[in-house]
């Protein structure tokens, strides 16, 4: 699990040759994207919470502040998602000036039921065996 809440989180984690390249590119770019207004603390304006292989439910949780794992599938609590190939990218807007980014790993050790949400909200285009 990962949590990153202020700058200097930010900057270990990128600096971090063990985190996933793939993920330390979509955490730079959303923070240099969200990350206007260098005056206020990230952690009053951005939340990011990457979900890794292995992490139980009670982990995302307490990560999230909020049950993101069970029975979502219908509805699932999240404004939006993106699909990254390795990661999913699920965006939770908690106040006006403040959000949350989860990034999923596309991973057969992933948390199931938060994986099988992620792929059911997914397009992704699959070829036929003919192709």
């Amino acid at each position: 699990m990962l949590s990153l809440n202020d700058r200097d989180a930010v900057t270990a984690a990128l600096t971090d040759p063990t985190i996933d390249p793939d993920l330390r590119a979509l955490i730079g770019l959303r923070v240099w994207q969200v990350d206007t207004d260098r005056r206020r603390p990230l952690g009053e304006i951005l939340q990011i919470v990457a979900v890794q292989p292995g992490d139980t439910s009670d982990v995302i949780h307490a990560a999230v502040g909020f049950p993101i794992t069970y029975d979502q599938a219908d509805q699932p609590g999240f404004e939006w998602m993106n699909d990254h190939g390795s990661w999913f990218e699920l965006a939770y807007v908690l106040t006006d000036d403040f959000g949350m980014l989860v990034f999923v790993a596309d991973h057969p050790d992933t948390n199931p039921t938060l994986l099988f949400n992620c792929h059911g909200v997914a397009d992704r285009l699959t070829a036929s065996a003919t192709d």
